[in-house]
């Protein structure tokens, strides 16, 4: 018999998601801040507090913004802490730094839940897609156990360790996703100082090695200066803050975290934070 699934956050990457989990065939039920409409999610029952979705549910995902968001659906008024214990798992999808993936796995496995640290590799069309990479820590066998959910949102699950491994992976998966928008940024700025096009220079990029496809799906929203946020820049800025933060926990290199950071930084300070994280590249053409 099959879990039932209660799902936290209709976001950009949240709603695809969990509708790929009712096309599997689970009965979902989602809860979102703001309440969502039934038809956002066809075929989920809208539970209007994160304690009601507890209450109902056998797993339980997380894919908020943050710490803040994540506090409230778990410890704030009619949060899932009060319905948590034996049977009930806690899968957190969002992307939070190590350090705070591992305080809050000791505060729900304090109640008898299990937690499961999986955020995820991709942004909103491999989410729309069913096609992201799930980066999966805690206990392998309840890792294992959530596979067929995990299937039902991602074409891999990628098994990293215990719990924060899977943030840790996170962490490292997108500081090379920075560096590659920032560096291909660059590349372009510098190009088009030169007196080359955008569409000559990423026509060479596309059809040698370098090609990939995380440039092709930015290809357009570059070239037609149209960045509808697939993975909005905010996002990144705040991602990058958990990197250079880890790293100097860890005491570990990371030069281009830092750099990268004050480039994202500085689109925030312009009013980009919804714009996609492609728009990094006018914070560096404003530069010249």
């Amino acid at each position: 018999m099959k879990p039932k699934v209660g799902f936290a956050g209709m976001g950009i990457m949240g709603k695809p998601m969990a509708h790929n989990i009712v096309k599997a065939g689970f009965a979902v039920s989602v809860y979102n801040r703001t309440k969502p409409q039934p038809d956002d999610v066809a075929g989920a029952y809208v539970a209007d507090t994160p304690l009601a979705l507890a209450r109902e549910n056998d797993v339980l995902v997380i894919m908020v913004t943050g710490p803040k968001a994540i506090e409230a659906i778990l410890w704030g008024e009619d949060g899932m802490a009060a319905a948590l214990g034996q049977g009930k798992k806690v899968v957190n999808m969002s992307t939070v730094s190590p350090e705070y993936t591992a305080q809050i796995a000791a505060k729900v496995e304090a109640t008898g839940a299990v937690f499961v640290d999986a955020p995820v590799s991709g942004s909103k069309i491999p989410a729309q897609q069913g096609t992201l990479v799930v980066l999966a820590g805690g206990p392998k066998d309840e890792v294992e156990a959530l596979e067929p959910i995990f299937a039902a949102m991602g074409k891999k699950t990628v098994y990293c360790g215990p719990a924060p491994q899977g943030s840790m992976m996170k962490m490292a998966v997108n500081l090379l996703l920075s560096n590659m928008m920032c560096g291909l940024s660059e590349m372009l700025t510098f190009g088009k100082a030169g007196g080359l096009s955008a569409e000559t220079m990423l026509e060479v990029v596309l059809g040698g090695p370098m090609g990939c496809d995380l440039f092709k799906i930015k290809e357009p929203l570059i070239t037609q200066r149209k960045f509808l946020a697939q993975f909005p820049l905010k996002h990144m800025a705040k991602d990058l803050k958990f990197v250079t933060d880890t790293a100097c926990a860890l005491r570990c290199p990371a030069p281009s975290a830092f750099a990268n950071l004050q480039l994202f930084n500085q689109g925030m300070s312009k009013g980009m934070g919804e714009l996609d994280f492609a728009a990094v590249i006018e914070v560096l053409e404003g530069m010249i």
